[in-house]
């Protein structure tokens, strides 16, 4: 393969490949599986790996602004950032910080509140029923939900269009009830989503997100 790929063996029953917003492409393999198995599986996943990595490259060039700290998202719409600036705030200009690591707290600050009311009501109107909820920073995840049914969401979600900020509300909600990505679980997602599944083809465009600030 043309590609650098990252061979990590662990006590797993089966083989995993993946390849991240940044094209850094990781198979994971049972211990004592050989290297030149793992060479065919990763010729025979060849097509894939190189529609996947072409897909990438396309979107990281489209976003490159984004990547390069000049441009961010704000609720689906791209605004200019200003970095070095004496105050931090959000307007119609763009978004202005004092350093890119204000810039969870200037979005917490903004829309935090507004968020949690928001999955309050959502809770109310599915009849989906958590106990807390908490915004923190995740590198690779939107959010989750724990045994006890607290929720946690990324605060970057706020940069993401309504749309896919209602899918994810709904989708840890969901957890509430199902605890897994079972066929019930998608069964109950779709009865509040009916096209998630789009919404969860858009919402990759986006994953590269997760890695920055």
């Amino acid at each position: 393969m043309k590609y650098d790929v990252e061979l990590v063996f662990s006590k797993r029953k089966s083989l995993s490949i993946t390849v991240s917003a940044e094209n850094k492409i990781t198979l994971r393999c049972p211990l004592g599986y050989s290297r030149e198995r793992a060479e065919r599986f990763l010729n025979d996943k060849s097509a894939w790996i190189e529609k996947t990595v072409l897909r990438n490259e396309k979107k990281l060039s489209f976003n490159a602004d984004i990547i390069s700290y000049k441009s961010i998202f704000v609720n689906g719409a791209k605004l200019p950032l200003f970095v070095d600036c004496k105050k931090a705030a959000i307007t119609g200009e763009g978004v202005f910080v004092k350093s890119i690591k204000d810039i969870k707290k200037l979005f917490v600050s903004s829309f935090a509140k507004a968020f949690v009311l928001r999955v309050e009501e959502v809770a109310s109107r599915t009849g989906l029923k958590f106990n807390g909820i908490a915004i923190k920073s995740y590198k690779s995840r939107w959010g989750c939900c724990d045994g006890g049914n607290n929720l946690a969401f990324n605060y970057k979600l706020f940069m993401l269009p309504d749309r896919i900020q209602y899918y994810i509300i709904v989708h840890e909600l969901c957890h509430t009830a199902q605890h897994n990505h079972s066929e019930k679980f998608w069964r109950l997602v779709e009865k509040f989503v009916p096209d998630y599944k789009k919404i969860k083809k858009d919402l990759r465009g986006y994953d590269f997100l997760t890695t920055l600030y």
